[in-house]
């Protein structure tokens, strides 16, 4: 009875294969993963929306009672920070805390982030009554190369309908950068 193993010929040409299937898999995983933390962005950036939207429509009076015209939520500063994540650490994530978000924009957007995410957030308005309309703005650098992601939401007033109208869609700018 003979006994037959591997030739070195035949392993080196698994190893190879073995090889291939590594070059190709791995970065087509690590985009996938990226793609994955895209969804964060549009989901929040949908969450601002809805959040203008109620401040918006709410009944707004001054001090005295007297009602004011319908405006969005005042303009925010970039929060937790640009490129705060990767300030944080070298995987581009910010430690989640409502502590970050609690001016009074946020508030009013009924928005905070309470888990770990990987975008900063903006809110920036203009206008009052038909004449108002906003930005939400998710901005990102998944893996700390200073390449930003940007998506954006608009909203503003239908000078027609007086209702409120978004884009059509969300505006994005180098997704997984």
């Amino acid at each position: 009875m003979t006994r037959r193993g591997f030739t070195l010929i035949e392993l080196m040409i698994v190893v190879a294969i073995i090889g291939l299937l590594a070059a190709v898999a791995i970065p087509a995983f690590e985009k996938s993963v990226r793609r994955s933390k895209t969804s964060e962005a549009t989901i929040n950036l949908r969450r601002i929306y809805d959040g203008a939207v109620t401040s918006y429509q709410s009944q707004q009076v001054d001090r005295g009672g007297l009602g004011l015209a319908a405006k969005f939520p005042d303009t925010v500063v970039p929060t937790p920070g640009e490129d705060a994540c990767c300030e944080a650490n070298d995987r581009g994530q910010c430690v989640g805390s409502a502590s970050a978000f609690v001016k009074p924009t946020w508030q009013q957007l009924q928005f905070s982030l309470d888990d770990p995410h990987y975008y900063w957030y903006a809110f920036g308005s203009e206008g009052e009554g038909t004449g108002a309309h906003f930005t939400a703005r998710a901005s990102g650098n998944l893996n700390c190369d200073n390449v930003f992601s940007t998506f954006e939401r608009i909203g503003f007033v239908d000078l027609l309908s007086g209702s409120i109208q978004g884009g059509a869609g969300v505006f994005v700018r180098h997704p997984l950068e």
